[in-house]
């Protein structure tokens, strides 16, 4: 965990990073676009040696500095999802994202839905990610259509080189 270099975008209160130093991981950094949000989430994470960045995901950065190996998101592509841009947005989204994803075929993308179902996610991805795994969760039945309350995929990055 302490070779990894994590980015949680939409950090909101900054939680799940305390959780997660709480679990030994280190290299770890939130990004929200909400300076009011990052000052909470430090004020959570004091004395936790987490860096944190306001700054709007939806804009591709440019400095290689700034690539981390593995981007986690826990409710932004969702709230993006439900914006009056929504469509343009989850373009910029995707091109966001892979400015702060390492070029590496190792980096991965973690992400929680609750708004969109794993074959959703994976038509939108397909691009630029691989499923690697698709973590169970709770299902539910109704209606006669099976379901989940959230979907949660690792992707793999696609080789920018092969496209693999």
């Amino acid at each position: 965990s302490s070779g990894i270099n994590a980015e949680y975008g939409g950090t909101g209160n900054g939680h799940l990073l305390a959780e997660l130093v709480e679990e030994g991981f280190t290299n770890l950094t939130g990004v929200d676009y909400s300076a009011s949000s990052v000052a909470l989430a430090r004020a959570v994470n004091e004395g936790n040696s987490v860096n944190f960045f306001c700054r709007d995901i939806l804009e591709p950065v440019a400095s290689s500095a700034e690539r981390f190996d593995v981007c986690v998101d826990k409710g932004t592509y969702d709230a993006i999802s439900l914006s009056a841009t929504s469509s343009k947005d989850r373009v910029r989204y995707k091109t966001g994202l892979l400015s702060l994803l390492s070029p590496s075929p190792s980096a991965r993308f973690l992400l929680a839905s609750v708004n969109w179902t794993v074959s959703e996610l994976r038509e939108f991805f397909t691009d630029i990610f691989e499923v690697e795994e698709v973590l169970p969760t709770k299902q539910f039945t109704f209606g006669g259509v099976t379901g989940q309350d959230v979907s949660i995929i690792a992707f793999r990055h696609l080789s920018p080189q092969t496209g693999s």
